[in-house]
């Protein structure tokens, strides 16, 4: 079956690279928009090097409706998040609520790119039945259990998450998306609240509390494979860390592979 319609993606940073995967490959798409902001600089960069074919239009003439676009056959309309509101989960939890609700009216179908996020997002299927007209969808496991971020996603959900932590405890987890965002992401992150960016005198000092020593490179395959290499090495500089990686059998694409055919399946006609 041919999809029709639009589908809005709702996306964080760290998650945009599943999304090109799947539309790289995605021979069904008539047009991608991408909603102009700042935190859309590196998707604009995917998805020229990828060769997807995009749009840029403005973010809040679209919203608002005084913009609108050509639909024709199967469209996705990409908004990209803003990294900091992972400071606090239930702020991201309203940020993500407020931006469905100003999209589904846009949109014939949704694609949350997030997991749990610190909890934040615990429910949001059943919020959004109650809540929005079109269906969605988020990241999940095979056992349908949302992801809990996005090392969860890479490696095919919570449960295998629990397992890679208990077999590598104590180590600083790199994706392809996750290095090259390191210093935004970690100063969100619960262990770093009160730390400045940049600090590193202060970042060294809460990881020996916390007896890390090592990054380890989770390859998801996709993404800035030059830039993984190069940011994961800096930031190993910088801490005096180790650099491990993660053996094959873990890492899948699965995950990727679901919230993207869920999401074009309810536009399938």
């Amino acid at each position: 079956m041919t999809a029709k319609g639009v589908l809005g993606v709702i996306a964080c940073p760290i998650l945009e690279d599943e999304l090109i995967y799947s539309m790289a490959k995605d021979k069904e798409i008539n047009d991608v928009y991408l909603l102009d902001n700042r935190h859309a600089k590196s998707v604009k960069q995917k998805l020229v090097k990828n060769n997807i074919r995009h749009q840029i239009i403005d973010e809040e003439r679209y919203l608002d409706g005084s913009l609108k676009i050509e639909e024709n056959g199967f469209t996705i309309v990409i908004w990209m998040m803003d990294l900091g509101l992972h400071e606090e989960p239930q702020d991201l939890r309203a940020a993500l609520e407020k931006a469905m609700k100003r999209m589904e009216v846009r949109a014939d179908a949704i694609a949350l790119y997030y997991g749990l996020c610190g909890n934040g997002m615990k429910d949001i299927d059943v919020w959004a039945k109650d809540n929005i007209k079109v269906p969605m969808t988020i990241i999940r496991d095979k056992d349908g259990k949302i992801v809990d971020d996005c090392i969860a996603t890479a490696i095919g959900g919570t449960k295998q998450y629990y397992s890679l932590l208990k077999k590598y405890p104590g180590i600083m987890y790199f994706t392809p998306a996750f290095a090259t965002n390191y210093d935004d992401l970690l100063s969100r992150m619960e262990l770093f609240k009160g730390v400045d960016t940049g600090d590193d005198s202060m970042l060294k000092m809460v990881f020996e509390m916390a007896d890390y020593h090592y990054v380890m490179k989770i390859d998801t395959g996709i993404g800035d494979r030059e830039g993984f290499d190069s940011a994961t090495k800096k930031f190993a500089d910088r801490m005096n860390f180790g650099i491990l990686t993660l053996e094959d059998g873990w890492v899948t694409l699965e995950p990727a592979d679901r919230v993207y055919g869920e999401a074009k399946g309810f536009l399938e006609r």
